[in-house]
């Protein structure tokens, strides 16, 4: 191999490695998490949201709890968004498409269709299955195994990170 090709085939290999590590979390943020929900007096509130009907998801979004949002957004999002949601993760640097900029709410997708791009629901959606899915970049994994008080949590999270 020629030194050209190796210049060209580093970058990839250093952004693989970097998605392979940022991957490697799942399995250590699935097992504490359950710690740390059980750790809490909320959980027993959580438990029941799924069993309640759809009319109670707009409390669930409003007594959503950022810090939460913020644990799971470093465990599984930061490797390519990077820590202020600037989209400038380690990752970020081998990734084409960028991901995106949160800090300054470049959302994409209007997955339910309200005619807003990025809003709660979206991003729960977006995380939960992935951007491939919803017609976008297959690099935007999905993460179906954040239980929905996590994924609500870091839906509000992400938005927090945007700048006024």
């Amino acid at each position: 191999m020629t030194l050209s090709a190796s210049i060209k085939i580093l970058p990839l290999a250093m952004a693989a490695a970097l998605l392979a590590q940022g991957c490697a979390k799942k399995e250590p943020a699935a097992a504490s998490a359950p710690e740390s929900t059980a750790a809490t007096a909320p959980a027993p509130a959580s438990e029941a949201a799924p069993a309640a009907t759809p009319a109670a998801a707009p409390v669930a979004a409003a007594t959503g709890d950022t810090a939460a949002g913020e644990k799971v957004f470093k465990t599984y999002c930061v490797t390519c968004h990077g820590a202020k949601g600037e989209g400038n993760g380690p990752a970020a640097a081998g990734l084409n498409p960028k991901p995106a900029d949160f800090a300054i709410g470049a959302f994409k997708y209007d997955v339910n269709g309200n005619g807003t791009k990025g809003d709660i629901d979206d991003i729960k959606a977006i995380v939960h299955d992935g951007a491939a899915k919803h017609g976008g970049s297959p690099l935007m994994t999905p993460w179906p195994m954040i239980p929905p008080d996590q994924l609500q949590s870091l839906a509000e999270y992400v938005k927090s990170l945007q700048h006024s």
